[in-house]
């Protein structure tokens, strides 16, 4: 499977690094700024997010992967268990989410949307919503952010 990154072959790409990291040297390789900044940082969440998760949302699998790594107690034996546990007890940052698999470290969790919130904004790790509810996996993550 391809990755974001295979677009641009001339850019040394650290797959364990922090994505916001390695998007920032692409960046400025690239000298984007502005509108085209904020796309390609969008298009680089979701495709570094399918290529750890997958695309097949209904595959039980991918649900049991993403509680699995946000350290749920007990991990759902369905699909529709899973997503309410993701969707009503843990709060992590997408971009966070991804860099728990691209660096193995734990993932970052937050005790409340509202920390997540205030996390989330201070970073600039704030998931474009119209393009997150294109991915199940992704709507069950989100948050109200203003």
């Amino acid at each position: 499977m391809s990755t974001y990154w295979d677009a641009y072959p001339n850019f040394v790409h650290n797959t364990t690094a922090p994505l916001q990291q390695e998007f920032k040297l692409l960046a400025a390789q690239c000298g984007w700024s502005g509108e085209k900044y904020k796309k390609e940082w969008a298009r680089c969440g979701v495709e570094e997010f399918s290529h750890h998760f997958g695309r097949d949302d209904n595959r039980l699998a991918g649900w049991q992967a993403m509680c699995a790594l946000v350290q749920v107690d007990e991990v759902p034996d369905s699909i529709k268990k899973c997503k309410q546990v993701l969707r009503t007890t843990v709060w992590v940052n997408i971009f966070d989410l991804v860099d728990a698999k691209r660096t193995g470290e734990p993932v970052k969790k937050h005790a409340s949307a509202e920390a997540l919130r205030k996390y989330s904004k201070k970073h600039k790790k704030i998931f474009p919503k119209k393009t997150a509810k294109e991915n199940r996996f992704l709507t069950v993550l989100l948050i109200e952010m203003f």
